[in-house]
C-alpha cells in the first residue's frame, strides 16, 4: 500500500493538489482551514481603503508572516525548556555525585 496520497487542498478559492504521506492529510486539512480562517480575519480587518488597494497575495503574505512568526516563537520557546531542562539535569548529576562521595 502506498504510504503517500493526492489530496486537494482550497485555500482563497484556489484548489492545490498536494501529493502528501497518509498519515499527514488531517494536518494539512487543518493547516488550509487555518489558512482561509487568518485570510478571512486580515480581509475583515484590512479592507484596503488606504492609499493603495490591498490584493489577495497582500493577505496571502500578512498569513505567511503570522505562521512562520508563530512558529518561530514555539521554537524560541522550545529552545528555552531545552536549555532549562539541560541546566536542571546537570545540577541534578552534580547534587547526586556530591552525594555518593
Amino acid at each position: 500500500m502506498d504510504e503517500h496520497l493526492i489530496i486537494n487542498l482550497r485555500v482563497a478559492d484556489m484548489r492545490y493538489p498536494l501529493r502528501i504521506k497518509r498519515r499527514d492529510e488531517e494536518v494539512y486539512r487543518r493547516a488550509a482551514d487555518e489558512i482561509d480562517y487568518k485570510l478571512v480575519q486580515y480581509k475583515n480587518y484590512f479592507t484596503g481603503v488606504s492609499t493603495q488597494p490591498l490584493r489577495d497575495v497582500d493577505y496571502m503574505a500578512m498569513t505567511s508572516i503570522q505562521a512562520v512568526a508563530e512558529k518561530v516563537e514555539h521554537q524560541l520557546r522550545a529552545e528555552t525548556f531545552e536549555h532549562r531542562i539541560q541546566s536542571l539535569t546537570n545540577e541534578l548529576d552534580e547534587y547526586l555525585k556530591a552525594q555518593v562521595k
